[in-house]
């Protein structure tokens, strides 16, 4: 596997040269050669948390706190919401010209932020946009992937505990600093991970950086997307927790997130309002997640993403037509703005025949996809909230591949929506 190798050869060095420091201060060999005259095309930015992860695959699990368990192999990777996602989109895209991935996140000079960066580049997204901070630390989690598919997650998030607003702001000025005489290529998407682990984007720093990067990002011409994802919420006092989401709900154009999370976010003063006509879907959830997701569109989230694990994803689009006309541009109307008010749909999870699983960044595979599906614009790209639902849930099926998850055999995003259009889906995974 192409990811895995490296990190195996990295770690087999045990150092990365002077030079390597100041290397994310230019982009990847994949974006410096792609030209920003053509009309179609336009990058993605994946921003927020990221860590060195240091995988331990195929764990055993007595159930025991003092057993001595065993693993098959450390495998080191590039972790984190920004990193997940970008390199994910990248790989996908590989093929795709006038596309690009970029990353905005926060690391130190030390053997974890070199090596992360060295992940970035061989996966195709530009490091132009990562801010190295000499006097930071990067953060580093430890991650045992059980026999069963399933991990654990142990991290100090370091730096990520002190990444600003502005620092972010800051980043995303840069991303107009080109040598290229065109300009940069319209940004199609910005995607954030994960506020909730991140104290200092939180509740109405959080809204404020959103809408600030939205009003950098897009122009009438082109509207760009705001996607946040959700991951390490406190069931422990569920009013922080809230506190930390519900101000910026407003700027949010897709919402993703797991049922735990949005239980630990519920709100008891939220209306069940859901689209009748699908008996189906809301036969599927809860009455307390049905009334949970109208909350987050009554708080003005545009789009609701939520994951079911092996139960697949529900989509959610707000009643409000006129939230989603806030996404029309004069020339590029992404899929999303025109999408049908109050559309819920039920997407399954597909199944992987030889059983190598590895489901260590699923959801960010999930959300990326969905959010690189639901900005894009051109013909090609015009997809309804199933189709977009669907491609994201084909996304999530070869990142959780322990044979494709790195990129060697992976389907660019084109071959998958043609899986789509030609409805050549794998098996749906039978919960």
């Amino acid at each position: 596997m192409l990811l895995a190798s490296i990190a195996k050869s990295i770690t087999a060095a045990a150092a990365v040269t002077t030079s390597s420091l100041h290397a994310h201060n230019t982009r990847s060999s994949n974006t410096d050669n792609m030209s920003s005259t053509s009309g179609a095309g336009g990058s993605i930015i994946c921003a927020g948390l990221s860590c060195l992860d240091l995988q331990l695959v195929g764990c055993t699990q007595s159930g025991s706190d003092e057993a001595i368990e065993r693993y098959d192999e450390a495998i080191h990777c590039a972790g984190g919401s920004a990193s997940m996602t970008a390199t994910t989109l990248a790989l996908l895209m590989k093929e795709q010209q006038h596309e690009e991935v970029h990353v905005i996140t926060k690391i130190g000079p030390d053997f974890a932020g070199n090596t992360m960066l060295e992940f970035y580049r061989r996966a195709g997204a530009s490091t132009r946009l990562v801010l190295s901070d000499e006097s930071a630390r990067t953060s580093m989690a430890v991650l045992p992937i059980f026999q069963t598919g399933k991990r654990g997650c142990y991290v100090n998030l370091a730096c990520n505990d002190g990444f600003t607003p502005d620092e972010m702001l800051q980043q995303v000025d840069q991303y107009f600093v080109n040598d290229s005489s065109a300009g940069p290529l319209p940004a199609r998407a910005f995607l954030f991970g994960y506020p909730h682990l991140m104290p200092k984007m939180q509740g109405a720093a959080l809204k404020s950086m959103l809408e600030n990067v939205r009003d950098k990002l897009s122009s009438d011409d082109n509207k760009v997307l705001i996607a946040v994802d959700l991951n390490g919420v406190d069931g422990s006092d569920t009013t922080v927790a809230r506190s930390a989401l519900i101000p910026a709900l407003s700027e949010i154009d897709v919402l993703h997130l797991n049922e735990d999370e949005a239980i630990v976010l519920s709100s008891s003063s939220s209306s069940a309002t859901t689209n009748d006509g699908d008996e189906r879907n809301n036969s599927l959830l809860s009455s307390a997640l049905l009334s949970q997701i109208s909350s987050f569109h009554e708080h003005g989230c545009a789009v609701v993403l939520l994951s079911l694990g092996s139960k697949g994803a529900f989509v959610s689009v707000t009643p409000d037509a006129k939230r989603l006309q806030q996404l029309s541009s004069s020339d590029c109307n992404m899929a999303m703005s025109q999408w049908s008010a109050g559309t819920q749909v039920h997407v399954p999870a597909f199944k992987i025949e030889h059983g190598g699983v590895n489901t260590n960044g699923a959801g960010d595979a999930l959300f990326a996809g969905f959010s690189l599906a639901a900005s894009s614009w051109g013909s090609k790209w015009k997809v309804c909230p199933l189709n977009a639902g669907t491609f994201a849930s084909l996304v999530a099926w070869q990142r959780c591949d322990s044979k494709t998850r790195d990129g060697e055999g992976m389907r660019s995003a084109d071959a998958l929506m043609g899986m789509i259009s030609e409805q050549k889906l794998p098996a749906i995974l039978e919960d």
